[in-house]
């Protein structure tokens, strides 16, 4: 409002009720998305804040629970670097954070924690297997934020605390090859039962001719097992997977098909895998 006042507007106009308020502060034309509103709400915050934690990885586009998503745009975690006092305002959770050099840059235009300092303050907030969707989202082959090198560094930097042991379990069971969330969160839920790890993302030939690329694949027991999306339940992706899972089970290989309802029921889920392996 205060930029708005500078501008010549008048508190007559910037108290009109087509006007939506989503902070103190904040008025705005028109309903806004929820990235409008982190962003409007910077526009009033002093200029040392930065967005941090769920906030941050949000706005890096890092996988979070659903859940968690809407909370970090519904209130968003601001942070200030200590020895400042954290920040109180309404609609906003604040932290101060003590950070090194390097641990703020730029994401969407707003100032933000690193995506690799982000994942050490997500380390407390999530469960094991989405940390580790989270962190290979990070390493990812495909478009890397961070080495794995690098991160077991920011690990090692960032101590002992809250989340060190999710921290440095999540190191162990990543992967740079996994391809979505689901996919990450699956194989933790799988090598946390004691199940072995598999290969991620494995392309399947018969002779010279290439048949699939899967998921994960156990290969020594010849069971490959799919994670399939929502995109799988049109009539046209059915069909293509169960070709392709006839041409994969006609090579001797067993097909084990995870939905998000086995999310729901890990246990039944591992019980299943694990009398794939078994029979195998």
């Amino acid at each position: 409002m205060r930029q708005a006042r500078n501008l010549g507007v008048s508190s007559g106009r910037l108290q009109a009720k087509r006007l939506t308020a989503p902070f103190h502060g904040v008025r705005a034309q028109r309903l806004i998305t929820d990235l409008e509103r982190v962003t409007a709400l910077f526009e009033v915050l002093p200029p040392h804040t930065f967005a941090c934690g769920p906030t941050a990885a949000v706005l890096h586009g890092m996988p979070l629970p659903l859940a968690l998503e809407w909370q970090a745009l519904q209130r968003p975690v601001i942070g200030v670097a200590l020895p400042a006092n954290r920040i109180r305002r309404a609609g906003v959770v604040g932290r101060a954070l003590r950070l090194r050099p390097g641990d703020v840059g730029v994401a969407r235009g707003i100032r933000v924690t690193t995506p690799a300092r982000t994942w050490v303050d997500l380390a407390a907030l999530m469960s094991l297997p989405r940390l580790v969707a989270v962190t290979d989202h990070l390493i990812a082959r495909r478009r890397p934020f961070i080495s794995l090198a690098g991160l077991h560094q920011v690990h090692a930097e960032a101590g002992a605390g809250r989340g060190a042991r999710a921290r440095a379990d999540a190191l162990i069971l990543c992967s740079a090859g996994s391809e979505s969330p689901r996919e990450s969160e699956l194989r933790a839920i799988l090598r946390l039962a004691g199940l072995p790890m598999p290969e991620t993302n494995v392309e399947i030939y018969d002779h010279e001719r290439f048949v699939a690329r899967v998921d994960m694949l156990y290969r020594a027991a010849g069971v490959v097992v799919e994670y399939d999306g929502e995109h799988h339940v049109t009539p046209a992706q059915w069909s293509r997977d169960q070709r392709r899972r006839a041409e994969l089970e006609s090579l001797g290989y067993r097909v084990a098909v995870v939905t998000a309802r086995d999310f729901d029921d890990p246990t039944a889920m591992i019980s299943r895998i694990r009398r794939y392996l078994s029979a195998a």
